[in-house]
């Protein structure tokens, strides 16, 4: 993945692995942001370059969080760890950062300029990143920026606007095509993100940032905090303070020309998932698929004309997908394969992965292999799981983003009525 202003890492292997530091020093403070406002702070190390590390939407894990700091403290960087839930009092998820005053992250950026000569960076994580882009924009919009800020890291950043509608394309937040700035993207490859990531980080360019980006090998978001990581993953983890560290020296030599733009904060918001089966737009004909599965059998989705087809998108790292393909198998015995039948496609593995996957966790009905993507885009897929629910003329009735159990009720009388037609 590349554009005109991108420079892609592909992932190396680092020879010095970074441990544990037993004698970082590590201190907390509140730091005032307002008259009314103060955020805590945990701070790791002192001297060298400033990080202000904003973790995700969904918190901070202490015990991981607290590692990757002392470790990347090590390296001569002093980490402001931002405490954002407590000093908020808000409960950690998906929509939290939406009810934070982007002001006050503004005012939270400004007051973490080093004195001195020191440089500020800034680690943001998932939904955070678009917080912080937020608020950069807004704080250079009102201060004309610092030579002492050095640009941005953004781990698996989503800047994907609400949750979208059946049959649209990807949407981002207007954030993107205001920000200015030196951005470093740390991007797991095993993640719906991954695939937009060409398309991000164009019109991040197109703003006018400049954008290097790396892609993380077998990893998935939030690898580097995430209970239950893989045992490959929790390496990973252990290499992202020196991935950081590198990402700061380049940032540090990129040099963005900033442009006086509007400082209007745009109102963003998450909404919540939907519980049931969603009607698709419009009189939509499913596009061709033709994919082999599991057993090198070929399928075309064409064939399945005269029956209603739950054609559902997956990958083995995801845990919904996981989740919901016992209840998709009881869903496939609860119709005649005569009316009803469950095709799944798996996106971006190897044969030898789903395979082995499959020896643990069974599918009883055909898994389709896509390694390279295609039907992604095609299918305007950016969640995983993706289902579409196909009549009997090829049109596509139905969708759902996300997990479900698919042998409720409800979704079972949703289906019975298509088949029926």
């Amino acid at each position: 993945m590349h554009s005109r202003y991108t420079y892609t890492f592909l992932l190396f292997v680092i020879c010095m692995q970074t441990s544990h530091a037993e004698n970082t020093e590590v201190g907390h403070f509140e730091l005032p942001l307002n008259e009314d406002t103060d955020v805590s702070i945990t701070k790791f190390g002192n001297g060298g370059d400033r990080i202000l590390w904003i973790p995700s939407e969904y918190g901070i894990r202490k015990q991981k969080h607290y590692s990757i700091l002392e470790s990347l403290a090590a390296l001569k960087h002093e980490v402001w760890l931002a405490e954002l839930h407590d000093s908020y009092f808000i409960p950690a998820g998906r929509s939290s950062y939406t009810e934070i005053p982007v002001d006050d992250i503004s005012s939270l950026i400004e007051n973490s300029l080093p004195d001195d000569k020191r440089k500020l960076f800034i680690v943001s994580t998932g939904r955070a990143a678009v917080l912080s882009a937020m608020a950069l924009n807004q704080w250079q919009s009102e201060t004309g920026g610092s030579e002492r800020f050095g640009g941005i890291v953004m781990i698996h950043p989503n800047f994907q606007a609400d949750t979208p509608e059946p049959g649209t394309a990807m949407q981002y937040l207007p954030i993107i095509d205001d920000v200015q700035l030196p951005i470093f993207i740390i991007q797991p490859k095993l993640s719906n993100k991954y695939w937009y990531l060409d398309t991000l980080v164009s019109r991040l360019s197109e703003a006018g940032s400049t954008a290097y980006t790396q892609i993380i090998e077998g990893a998935s978001d939030g690898y580097h905090v995430r209970p239950g990581t893989s045992i490959s993953e929790k390496q990973m983890a252990k290499q992202l303070p020196e991935m950081i560290a590198r990402a700061t020296r380049l940032l540090s030599r990129t040099k963005v020309a900033v442009q006086q733009k509007s400082s209007a904060a745009r109102p963003w918001k998450v909404s919540s998932i939907a519980e049931s089966l969603q009607p698709y737009p419009g009189n939509t004909l499913a596009h061709s698929i033709e994919l082999t599965d599991t057993d090198d059998a070929s399928h075309r989705l064409h064939d399945y004309r005269g029956k209603v087809v739950v054609l559902n998108f997956w990958a083995t790292w995801c845990p919904p997908c996981v989740e919901e393909i016992p209840s998709l198998g009881r869903l496939q015995r609860a119709f005649s394969n005569d009316d009803l039948v469950v095709l799944s496609i798996d996106i971006g593995e190897s044969r030898e992965d789903v395979e082995s996957f499959l020896q643990k966790i069974p599918a009883d009905f055909p898994v389709l292999l896509d390694p390279d993507g295609s039907t992604v885009k095609q299918w305007k897929i950016i969640a995983f799981p993706t289902t579409f629910i196909i009549d009997r003329k090829g049109i596509i009735k139905l969708a759902y983003f996300g997990g479900l159990e698919w042998d409720k009720p409800d979704v079972i009388r949703q289906l019975q009525e298509l088949v029926n037609q």
